[in-house]
Formats: C-alpha cells, structure tokens, sequence
C-alpha cells in the first residue's frame, strides 16, 4: 500500500465522495474499519490523517479499489482554474521556440532543482496537479514549487524542502507557468 499524504484535503474529499457513492453511512463503515463514525468523519474532513492501515479497510468497506481512488483524486482536484484552459495548444506539437529561463536562488525545492540551475517555462503553459510551476507574483517576486490545487480563491504549492504546502491568496499571483523539464 502506497503512502498518503498526511491531511491532505484532495485525499480526505476524494474518499468521501468514494463513500457518498457506495451508499453507506459513516454508522455502517465504522465496523468494518474498527474505529467510531466520528473518528471516520475527522478523517473525511482532513480535521485528522488517515491511518495507512485503515485506508484499506476503509477502501475495502466501500468497494473501492486504489486505481478508484487515484481517479477520483485526480477528478477532485481538477479545478476550474486549470479546467479552463485549453490542453491541445502548439506545445503539444513540439517544442516551442518561445521557451523562458529562470535561475534557481533558493534551496526550497532540492533535490528536484538545485540552486543556480536553470528552469525553462513558456507563458501560459498552466501546470497541472504536482507538476513544477513558475509563480510570478504581483509584487515582483518569483517562486518555483510544485502545483497542487486552486479552491476558494487560494492556490496550494507544493514546497520539497522542507516538504510543507504553501497557500497563497488568487489576487497576489499574476502569473503561473508550467516549467518545462528535460524529457517533457
């Protein structure tokens, strides 16, 4: 069994709603996982961590598989941020010639990118669930980090080292670009 991230609102949203879909009150699964309707609904509001050997049970319980999970994860934290923009661009078709650098100053994402290494990225290419970004902010400042998710007028990043998550208001970012990585 993979390991889950500890309270992570994307995690706790998706197995709720893998619940709501097989019908079953949190009164029925708290025999099956062996712990109390109020210790499971904690869990289903990321007010507490999932356990690793209860998310088997749990799973299990409401015949969900972990291939399940995974795509209702993802489903749940597709936002209308990301959503909106086009998937099919000229970038898809190759390399674009309008690629952009940055040079890493700080040791906030190492090992993933060490500091004075460059990052390329192209203007408008917007990332999608843990991929890296470049986020220019409206007050001249810019961050690489990982993308997680935009709701209720936050957006979520991903920070390596050390590994936290990082919110910020909508209204303090003016741009958020995919980097592009060897390879891609």
């Amino acid at each position: 069994m993979r390991r889950h991230p500890s309270k992570d609102p994307a995690f706790a949203s998706a197995m709720k709603l893998l619940r709501q879909r097989s019908g079953k009150s949190l009164v029925e699964l708290q025999q099956d996982v062996g712990v109390s309707a109020q210790a499971i609904s904690r869990w289903e509001n990321a007010a507490a961590s999932w356990p690793d050997e209860r998310v088997a049970l749990y799973l299990e319980a409401v015949g969900a598989s972990e291939a399940d999970l995974d795509r209702e994860m993802y489903r749940v934290s597709e936002d209308g941020f990301s959503a909106k923009f086009p998937r099919h661009t000229p970038w898809n078709q190759g390399l674009p010639e309008n690629l952009e650098s940055h040079v890493i100053s700080d040791e906030s994402m190492s090992p993933w990118c060490e500091p004075g290494e460059k990052v390329f990225f192209q203007r408008g290419r917007q990332p999608r669930r843990l991929e890296g970004c470049l986020i220019e902010l409206k007050d001249g400042g810019v961050l690489v980090r990982l993308y997680e998710r935009e709701r209720d007028g936050f957006l979520y990043f991903k920070r390596i080292n050390p590994e936290s998550t990082e919110q910020m208001l909508h209204s303090t970012v003016r741009g958020l670009h995919r980097i592009f990585l060897r390879g891609d």
